[in-house]
């Protein structure tokens, strides 16, 4: 029983169902509608047709060394992104949950202030370091400055805080608002800026569109930091600030933090290969313009995980076994669906697709296509990934994501040496599908033994 007991409740919780005004807590709804995962649909499609547009503009107004640099950029400072968050923001998705199901709101006030105030020193803190190293490994290599990448790493705690702020008002109850600002109005706001610098006579390069992207990036902060006062239950605005904990939660989310870095690297990682092995070429653009291509399945992944998984703590706090399977059901039949029609436009129209950004990407069709299977498994399977780590099981988890990263990483050096951009797609699709494909065994046989466990008798 000890295995399948998780740090957010205790053994008598475990064999007796909750209290009866816990299911009746009005601040939380676990009952989703097919009208909200339609709008979450439709906010990450507008948000892929945007980004997609903002990167078909720039790959025809940049060379190719100049959309490298881009790429490049973004890439690293999503990897970043992701460090400096320190793992907090993926849980405040069951921190932030489980504060509001209980009513605990000094301790939510109190993680809410720890977790941006960690947040906002570690992102300074690793600007300086990268700043510094990233100047000494060029001189030492004696290669260009890359001054694109410096610029938009200036805009790390921006991003760091608006990746928590999304989780926090994601869990709030307002998931459809959360990601109209995240999926919606920071890629309509970027595209608007790379498309008017010609209007306003200013010259595209790589540090002006990833200067569009931070500036882009300032102002959704500004909305998601007055969305997410607004947001909150009334009563946390009046509680006493309890940080007792801080230290916990610290050691709760480094586990996260870890999940989260092995799967930036499997998806982001490739493109910095790439430039290592092939700098300044066409390979580098090929590979980024495939994954951009795929992000839609991931798009779809990651916001209905937003929407489905604070149901899902609460559920398996309320242990309404019922409830979590339709619950599960209910996401995977909404992204089989959709996964299943991608992938047969990709087969069907990939060239075509490729052949918007010129005529150099379109022999890209094969890398976009195993990237896109890869990216498929990790997307179906992906909140087995988090049910884990939600249930305890971190050490698992980390485990396998390390190893698979690592794999990824060895793979890429070695096939991407000789095969380019095909042989990095093959060495991220392979690794992600076996990993994924591990955790949702994984979580499907945790989860039976665990309801089987705690039945009501």
């Amino acid at each position: 029983m000890g295995r399948l007991t998780h740090n957010g409740l205790n053994r008598q919780a475990m064999t007796s169902p909750p209290p009866a005004h816990k299911t009746l807590n009005p601040n939380f709804s676990v009952h989703p509608n097919n009208l909200n995962s339609l709008m979450l649909f439709g906010l990450s499609l507008g948000n892929y047709a945007l980004m997609y547009w903002a990167n078909i503009f720039l790959a025809r107004h940049l060379a190719i060394d100049e959309f490298d640099d881009y790429s490049v950029a973004i890439s690293l400072v999503t990897l970043l992104s992701t460090l400096a968050t320190l793992g907090l923001e993926k849980y405040a998705l069951r921190g932030i949950a489980l504060c509001i199901e209980r009513e605990n709101w000094p301790r939510l006030r109190g993680f809410l202030r720890f977790s941006i105030r960690a947040i906002l020193l570690f992102s300074l803190l690793l600007m300086g370091i990268i700043s510094l190293g990233l100047e000494s490994f060029l001189a030492w290599q004696q290669a260009d400055f890359h001054i694109a990448i410096a610029v938009y790493t200036g805009f790390l705690p921006v991003i760091a805080l608006c990746l928590f702020l999304i989780e926090a008002i994601t869990v709030y109850g307002q998931q459809i608002l959360a990601l109209a600002l995240y999926r919606f109005f920071l890629p309509a706001l970027f595209l608007l800026l790379v498309i008017s610098l010609n209007d306003l006579r200013i010259a595209v390069t790589a540090v002006s569109a990833v200067l569009c992207f931070g500036i882009a990036w300032c102002l959704t902060l500004l909305l998601m930091w007055i969305t997410a006062h607004a947001a909150s239950p009334s009563e946390l605005r009046h509680a006493k600030t309890d940080t007792y904990r801080r230290r916990v939660w610290l050691k709760k989310s480094l586990p996260l933090l870890a999940s989260s870095l092995m799967m930036t690297v499997l998806s982001s990682a490739g493109t910095i290969v790439l430039e290592i092995l092939y700098p300044s070429q066409a390979v580098v653009g090929i590979y980024a313009v495939a994954m951009q291509t795929t992000a839609l399945i991931s798009l779809i992944g990651t916001s209905t995980n937003r929407y489905y998984l604070p149901m899902l703590v609460v559920l398996l706090e309320r242990q309404d076994r019922q409830a979590i399977k339709m619950l599960l059901i209910k996401r995977l039949q909404l992204i089989t669906g959709f996964v299943a029609v991608f992938l047969t436009m990709i087969s069907i129209w990939g060239r075509e697709i490729l052949d918007l950004f010129g005529p150099a990407f379109s022999q890209g069709y094969w890398v976009l296509l195993i990237t896109a299977v890869g990216t498929a498994f990790m997307t179906l399977f992906s909140d087995s990934l988090y049910y884990l780590q939600f249930m305890g099981r971190n050490r698992t988890v980390v485990s396998l994501m390390s190893f698979f990263a690592l794999s990824m990483l060895v793979l890429s050096f070695n096939l991407g040496a000789l095969y380019g951009a095909t042989g990095v797609a093959i060495a991220y699709a392979a690794p992600t599908t076996l990993l994924f494909c591990s955790l949702k065994w994984l979580a499907s046989r945790h989860m039976r033994q665990y309801l089987a466990l705690n039945a009501p008798t």
